[in-house]
């Protein structure tokens, strides 16, 4: 598995969470089952995604995926901190 950096974007609320994982592949359902069963580690997530409901838009993105899109706010900072040229 490779390992990276990784968003979990709350597309309702415009809130990211921001981690890194070594097992960047199975990531997300991990993290999926652990929103279903109440348990993700983030207080603050977890809330959210209980608090959504049927509305829920939570999606995940790899930093590639991310440094792919130029439409995303501040953009050419993102690229800057990832230590790379947004050319």
């Amino acid at each position: 598995m490779s390992s990276g950096i990784f968003a979990v974007a709350n597309i309702g609320k415009y809130r990211l969470y921001v981690g890194e994982t070594h097992q960047l592949k199975t990531r997300w359902a991990k993290m999926m089952a652990m929103f279903v069963q109440g348990t993700f580690p983030s207080k603050k997530i977890q809330q959210a995604w209980q608090e959504s409901g049927k509305e829920r838009r939570f999606t995940f993105h790899t930093a590639q995926q991310i440094s792919e899109e130029k439409t995303i706010f501040n953009y050419r900072q993102f690229l800057k901190d990832m230590g790379a040229d947004d050319t």
